[in-house]
């Protein structure tokens, strides 16, 4: 019974190892049953059937327990499973490796895809415990767990979390098999739970900051992954007109105590025509992976009413989003939906991230050639446009010390060139760009954010387009026709802005408060916005004023362009601010980790091959019987010649022959205390005549004339190396 239950505790720990690609909460449920059921089985079941009786009983209470738990399939008469159910679960167990591998981990609650951990934790156990009771080998029963810990390493890798602490609970539970299945006294065992609980809870700490252990190599690599779903449909940029002449249109409203933009669809492919998106789209249980950086955290919840189209709303960056059918790029981290939109509510937790004028100015272009791309014409020949936007994009950024000044420059001159019109006409392919750049020099915000990425890609700045919106009206106030930047709005707003916080609450935001700019890839610092759009409330004040354009970003612009000294970094307006991922520790901190975990090993391992071996002795020379004395005198002999070097092994060999080979290698001094011992040993085990306390002090007074002999006749060296040795552990 015991070794059963630490076959069940085995293959638990094993199965919770899924903890990055579940979330916890519905994986300990599923585990327990699934390991604990077979476990039961095997012990109501020992003795009363064969293995091919077995195996059935214990596979039709399994796909009952999952069809009526994980499927919500009624089985016949309450526990034979329907023929429903039994496809059910076989077509989630079939389907789960591929759902798990194109699914942003961890997978949602809800993901049917955990059939897979029920089964592997299921099967290994009933395999496990079988081999527990029907045969006599020590550590064949945990070989059954092996596979599903290799299966949720494979798969966590991706995952959050990590699996080192599960496999340090796994190696110690497969040491406490072997303690338990070897049949040794019970103070064999207690010493040995006792050496476990200091190990396991050590590699627990200790395995994740391992070499590797942060970022382990991913075998999924190996794989050939299902490429990202494309979603198709009329790009966000074509309907922004659509949405500045119907301004009261209520498109969603969105709680959150932040006034930062939302994101709606990142446009980074540019055909010659329109923008559109190349974003690849990944079901996801929540994560969103990809922030880099020190990033304010924001918290919002959305409502959507009459959004078009497939794009969800968020602030940049998502580091967490949950609701039906949510998708998510990896690449851009832009949401979509993929269930019906209107009444549509979800959650989202995004990383606003920081930048500095310091590190933008030293900062050199990314290299993406995707973002640099300009298209020939339809006819395969350069259009004369490219030549005049180069043209007109040098002349613009005249002066510039570097490419984020450039771009700065080129934000500033947009703004001054022309004037924020609604009521212009749509369009942003050369054609229309080069109208609105050289004749009617006025546009919506879509003429902007479309020039300034066209511009920007003819002197070698990586650029691309962000359709959003500005974050809403309270609900509540007034709504704005024609609202402008949110500076603008009410005094109450404007006290808050200027006390870095704001008031918590719904926003409602509305088809005029659509908004477009562009983002610049620098190397090492990724996409940094620009806002070329002017206000349209504060028109005519030489382009100073952004539309839209965040407090931090206004400042850092102005310091880059005038080369002044770097403003205090302003944070946006959140709930709570905190960078991610966390800073590291410092290169100090680093060094004194590194060395004080591999110092407290080696004192623990040091501690361990001092006590363990007197701890034995102690135990054998207080056995409870003068035989078990007896033998215990000669085992310990036997543990000293070979921890001393002298080859001689109790298991191979007769008690004489260790003996005679000890004594040669001893000299003929060792002869007769070897060979007495020998004797009583004999006697104590196979002899019918009585043992009593002379007989064991005399072997243990042999035992001390033979450590004697072994610490004059073996160098120091040699038994040194030989009491250091994992081994002397196991003696």
């Amino acid at each position: 019974m015991a070794a059963v239950a630490v076959v069940v505790l085995l293959v638990a720990s094993a199965g919770m190892a899924f903890d990055g690609v579940f979330p916890v909460g519905a994986l300990v449920p599923v585990v327990a049953v699934a390991a604990g059921g077979p476990g039961v089985l095997a012990l109501v079941l020992a003795g009363r059937l064969p293995v091919w009786g077995t195996i059935p009983v214990s596979v039709l209470v399994w796909l009952t327990a999952v069809s009526a738990t994980l499927f919500r399939v009624d089985a016949w008469l309450g526990f034979v499973p329907s023929p429903a159910a039994v496809r059910a679960a076989l077509i989630g167990v079939r389907d789960a490796g591929g759902m798990l591998l194109t699914t942003i981990l961890p997978a949602a609650p809800g993901s049917t895809a955990i059939v897979l951990v029920s089964f592997l934790v299921w099967a290994a156990t009933t395999a496990g415990t079988e081999l527990v009771l029907r045969s006599r080998a020590i550590l064949l029963p945990a070989a059954a767990a092996l596979p599903v810990l290799a299966v949720a390493i494979v798969f966590g890798v991706a995952g959050e979390g990590s699996a080192v602490p599960y496999a340090a609970v796994f190696a110690g539970l497969v040491l406490l098999l072997a303690l338990v299945r070897a049949g040794r006294s019970v103070g064999a065992l207690v010493a040995g739970g006792v050496l476990l609980a200091v190990l396991v809870p050590v590699g627990v700490v200790v395995g994740p900051v391992l070499p590797r252990a942060e970022r382990p190599y991913d075998v999924r690599e190996l794989v050939e992954q299902p490429p990202p779903r494309p979603i198709r449909g009329v790009s966000a940029l074509d309907q922004v007109s659509a949405w500045l002449q119907n301004p009261q249109r209520e498109l969603f409203t969105v709680s959150t105590s932040s006034e930062a933009n939302l994101r709606l669809a990142v446009l980074d492919t540019f055909d010659g025509v329109s923008w559109t998106s190349s974003a690849g789209f990944v079901p996801t249980g929540g994560r969103v992976p990809g922030a880099v950086g020190e990033r304010d955290i924001v918290e919002q919840r959305f409502t959507l009413q009459k959004l078009p189209g497939p794009w969800l709303p968020a602030a940049d960056r998502p580091l967490r989003a949950t609701g039906p059918g949510i998708v998510v790029d990896p690449a851009t981290g832009a949401l979509a939906g993929t269930q019906a939109r209107e009444g549509l509510t979800y959650e989202v937790t995004s990383g606003l991230r920081r930048f500095s004028a310091t590190e933008l100015r030293g900062a050199g272009p990314a290299a993406d050639p995707a973002a640099l791309r300009l298209p020939d014409g339809p006819d395969g020949r350069t259009p004369p446009q490219r030549a005049r936007l180069r043209d007109l994009a040098r002349r613009a950024t005249a002066g510039a010390r570097g490419p984020a000044q450039q771009a700065a420059k080129l934000a500033a001159y947009l703004r001054k060139l022309a004037v924020n019109d609604v009521n212009s006409p749509p369009g942003h392919g050369y054609r229309s760009i080069e109208f609105f750049l050289t004749e009617s020099k006025r546009g919506t915000t879509e003429q902007f954010a479309a020039s300034f990425a066209l511009l920007a890609r003819s002197i070698g700045l990586p650029s691309r387009i962000v359709v959003g919106f500005r974050p809403g009206e309270p609900v509540g106030e007034p709504a704005d026709g024609a609202p402008g930047e949110a500076a603008d709005g009410a005094a109450g707003k404007a006290v808050g802005e200027a006390a870095g916080e704001v008031a918590g609450g719904v926003r409602q935001v509305r088809g005029g408060d659509v908004l477009a700019w562009a983002e610049v890839a620098f190397d090492g610092i990724g996409w940094v916005p620009f806002y070329p759009t002017p206000s349209r409330t504060r028109a005519g004040e030489g382009g100073d004023v952004a539309e839209g354009a965040p407090k931090q970003a206004r400042e850092i612009e102005q310091a880059i362009n005038n080369e002044s000294s770097e403003p205090e970094p302003a944070k946006t307006p959140t709930a709570k601010a905190t960078p991610v991922p966390e800073p590291r520790p410092g290169a100090a901190d680093g060094m004194l980790l590194w060395l004080a975990v591999p110092g407290g090993l080696v004192v623990l391992y040091l501690v361990a091959v001092g006590v363990v071996p007197l701890v034995q002795r102690s135990r054998r020379r207080r056995a409870a019987s003068a035989a078990g004395r007896v033998v215990g005198a000669w085992r310990q002999t036997v543990s000293r010649l070979r921890g001393a070097g002298v080859p001689v092994s109790s298991g191979a060999l007769t008690a004489r022959e260790v003996a005679y080979r000890a004594e040669a290698r001893l000299g003929a001094e060792a002869r007769e205390p070897l060979t007495v011992l020998a004797d009583l040993a004999n006697l104590a085990t196979f002899g019918a005549a009585p043992v009593d306390q002379a007989d064991a002090d005399l072997a243990w007074r042999h035992y001390t004339a033979v450590d004697a002999l072994v610490r004059r006749r073996v160098p120091v060296t040699r038994r040194l190396v030989r009491r250091l040795s994992p081994l002397t552990l196991f003696r």
